[in-house]
């Protein structure tokens, strides 16, 4: 293209030059030559009244389709010689309509911005936007080897898939893909969806299938800013798009994102379902208030509300009566907060709850003050960090009279807790299903582990463990998702059995802590048992010379194919050829959390290398462990970044550096926190990475306005992206 063009703006955004760079730089889209006749305009539809062309020309062949991804701009080219005397606005409407008929998208997803020509062509310029490109590519490009395949396959296929790449991909390619995926829209989850999939699926598809959508997944996890982006198109009409509705997930949120959007949720009349995972640390003063609005919300629809363990324990206000729960999960501080939450869900039908606070005072019946729940069929309780005692318990069940089920995960202070003949005469007549776990001391007990073992009946056959500081005592299988317990429990469960634990059936997350009782080959055989395990927690406390391995250790795992995350807390390092063979029995492993020296101490080993390069697409880099001298740097980051090439989120803590801001010729300081995250994002970028979270004190500059400092300096201003910095947590959150 030749430098004597003509131009007519609409926006003033770009220069001359910008636009001549452009139309001759950008990526030509691929095209089938038949179908750009899709897009031949005709002069008495288009051009009547707008420009005065030839009259004996009376259609205008379109030549080509660009991308210019750098100023996100489509380009598309027509043979047309313009004359003067042109009626611009005309021009821009009648343009935008044809494109948008022909292309079978919104007039509104057509925003001509510039029209440039010389004295052969023409270039129609317009905002390259998510809903633009995926119509022109139904339009313009090529049928795929995908189009060809039968329903059945490509339902296979989807099976590997993402709900929002399904969506995303086949929802607007033609309506024989929009049918065959109609059964992926009863269940949405927008879970890892990138800022521009979620834009695209909230304007067009959403709120097409909205009446389809029973069940609604929204995730601040990974997809760190869904929920504005959601609230920003449907907070004000959540009821009229989505009246189906009858479940709704939340990941990730913090208070102030869940009190916004309960006091949204309102007059959805099927919605009586509401799942809280990861709900963020809140503070004390907050929590009955997030407990009262959550369970009034959608005017008191909600019959099951379910808090997973991850999440903070709340309290309720004692006056509150929620008549509507009928089953509820939650997490609490002390066994006092079972008396207000005994009197708030008075009709309540199922209940688990979980107590995390260590409390060595002791309550009496009359203390305790717990009305009877006369509705209640399944009950579980996990409470570990306290010493029950019988009278505690059986004030308890005594308020249980019709329940069916109950599962109970204790410690206990008492002798009488241990035997199956006081246990089980404290239950309700009405019992049908009855699973107990707990650790006692030892010292409690003067019988033989035989004498315990035969308190129990037949029908409620259990194990037993015992060592010098702690015993372990279980109903057969083992009942409870989660499973955590003292050193000296684990090296003895670490020892060959006859006896069928349930171990391989039940458990989905084990918590193991390494120290000098249970080393790290040992706790390999705990974990061996546990065969459908999914998420694995490993704190290692051990000093050096005390985590030698012994010669009778395990030389492989068996494989744990639903093992996808494993979480590695550290005060000091270990022998990491015992720690491979936990990644090695883990195909399917895509998310891992450890210290910044424990990955690279990893990564020298080059089959450790490519194992995790290949699998793991979500990483958490935390501080390094405190003995180590070694501190994450930009030359760090580089080598991470070329071994992980398929990470959609990556999380890093960098505040062991400093803040120096940018200097007086506006150059960021190498060696700085900023410095650093320029260098994150551009090695990081090519992945498709779909969020960056950082754990920083930055400048003042990128506190206040972290998105305009984003796009200035780094090389996030090529692309759509949102960005928070988060004071609560002093973090910065980027979403791409």
């Amino acid at each position: 293209m030749d430098h004597n063009i003509s131009v007519h703006r609409f926006d003033d955004n770009y220069s001359n030059e910008d636009l001549i760079n452009s139309v001759q730089h950008s990526e030509i889209m691929t095209v089938d030559p038949a179908l750009l006749k899709e897009l031949r305009m005709v002069q008495k539809v288009s051009f009547k009244g707008v420009f005065p062309i030839a009259e004996e020309q009376i259609s205008y062949q379109c030549l080509e389709i660009k991308h210019d991804r750098n100023r996100n701009l489509i380009l598309i080219r027509y043979r047309i010689s313009f004359q003067d005397n042109i009626d611009w606005n005309k021009a821009k409407i009648n343009f935008e309509r044809f494109l948008a008929r022909h292309t079978h998208t919104a007039h509104a997803n057509v925003n001509l911005i510039y029209i440039v020509w010389n004295a052969f062509d023409c270039w129609y310029i317009m905002t390259g936007n998510q809903m633009l490109r995926q119509a022109l590519i139904r339009m313009v490009s090529k049928p795929t080897v995908l189009e060809t395949l039968p329903d059945e396959i490509l339902l296979e296929i989807c099976l590997y898939l993402l709900n929002v790449d399904i969506l995303s991909s086949f929802f607007n390619l033609n309506s024989r893909m929009r049918r065959m995926i109609s059964q992926y829209y009863r269940d949405v989850s927008l879970h890892k969806a990138s800022i521009t999939q979620s834009s695209f699926l909230c304007q067009n598809v959403l709120p097409q299938i909205g009446s389809r959508i029973q069940s609604l997944v929204l995730d601040r996890c990974y997809s760190v800013m869904q929920h504005e982006l959601f609230m920003k198109h449907f907070s004000n009409n959540m009821s009229i798009i989505f009246p189906c509705l009858k479940k709704i997930s939340l990941v990730g949120f913090q208070y102030s994102h869940i009190m916004s959007f309960l006091e949204k949720l309102q007059d959805l009349e099927s919605l009586n379902e509401i799942q809280l995972h990861d709900l963020f640390g809140i503070n004390e003063e907050y929590q009955a208030n997030v407990i009262r609005t959550l369970l009034q919300a959608n005017n008191h629809r909600l019959t099951s509300v379910f808090i997973n363990n991850g999440s903070s324990f709340l309290k309720f206000y004692e006056t509150d009566c929620y008549m509507n729960i009928l089953q509820l999960r939650i997490t609490l501080r002390e066994i006092k907060d079972l008396s207000s939450l005994f009197t708030v869900v008075p009709n309540v039908r199922y209940l688990d709850v979980t107590l995390v606070e260590e409390d060595m005072e002791n309550l009496s019946r009359d203390q305790m003050k717990i009305s009877s729940l006369e509705y209640l069929l399944n009950f579980q309780l996990r409470s570990t960090k306290r010493w029950w005692n019988t009278e505690e318990l059986s004030t308890i069940l005594d308020q249980l009279p019709y329940a069916k089920t109950i599962a109970l995960f204790l410690c206990v202070l008492d002798a009488y807790l241990v035997y199956g003949n006081t246990i089980l005469s404290l239950l309700p007549s009405t019992i049908q299903q009855f699973h107990y776990a707990a650790f006692y001391s030892p010292t409690m007990i003067y019988d033989q582990d035989n004498n315990i073992l035969t308190s129990w009946s037949e029908s409620h056959p259990i194990t037993c463990y015992r060592s010098d500081d702690f015993g372990f005592i279980h109903t057969l299988p083992w009942y409870f998702k989660n499973i955590s317990f003292p050193t000296s429990i684990g090296k003895l469960m670490s020892k060959p059995t006859k006896c069928k634990t349930g171990y391989d059936e039940r458990v989905k997350k084990i918590e193991i802590i390494i120290d000098k009782n249970l080393t790290l080959a040992k706790s390999l055989a705990v974990i061996a048992q546990c065969r459908r395990l999914r998420h694995l927690v490993i704190s290692i406390n051990s000093e050096e010379e005390t985590i030698k391995e012994e010669s009778n250790q395990l030389s492989s795992l068996p494989i744990l194919p639903e093992l996808t995350q494993i979480f590695i807390y550290a005060s000091k390092t270990i022998d990491f050829d015992q720690l491979s063979m936990i990644f090695f029995a883990a195909p399917n492993l895509f998310r891992l959390d450890l210290p910044c020296d424990f990955l690279l101490h990893l990564l020298e080993n080059q089959q450790i290398r490519d194992t995790l390069g290949r699998s793991v697409k979500s990483l958490v880099i935390l501080d390094a462990t405190k003995t180590s001298s070694i501190k994450l740097n930009e030359e760090h980051v580089r080598f991470i970044a070329s071994t992980f090439t398929n990470l959609s989120d990556i999380y890093v803590d960098v505040t062991h550096l400093t803040s120096n801001a940018v200097t007086d010729s506006n150059e960021i300081m190498p060696g700085s926190m900023e410095s650093m995250i320029v260098c994150l994002l551009s090695k990081f970028i090519s992945q498709k990475l779909i969020s960056l979270v950082v754990d920083i004190q930055p400048s003042e500059e990128m506190k206040t306005n972290s998105k305009e400092w984003l796009y200035k300096h780094t090389i996030l201003h090529q692309q759509l992206f949102d960005a928070d910095y988060n004071t609560e947590l002093n973090r910065l959150i980027i979403w791409m």
